[in-house]
């Protein structure tokens, strides 16, 4: 599914989302094909479920997002050191 997609059939929402396809360019990452794993009122339940997914399966690529942004802007941070669990 494209973002545009998913906007018009979750409008105005916080929805949580799976990459199937994507890939990285200048630092910035480039969503070409997504699930929508569950749709929520606030960013609080949405977070909530994202933390519980990840925890479960780290190798994932989630995402929360709302529906009201005409485009998806991911910003690629580089980790640096150690990440513990």
């Amino acid at each position: 599914m494209k973002w545009e997609n998913v906007r018009e059939k979750y409008p105005n929402t916080w929805v949580l989302i799976e990459a199937i396809e994507a890939e990285s360019k200048d630092g910035e990452r480039f969503l070409n094909k997504i699930s929508v794993l569950n749709y929520y009122e606030t960013s609080e339940q949405a977070t909530k479920e994202y933390v519980l997914i990840h925890k479960q399966f780290p190798e994932k690529e989630l995402y929360v997002c709302h529906t009201q942004n005409e485009n998806l802007q991911i910003k690629e941070k580089i980790w640096m050191g150690v990440r513990s669990r």
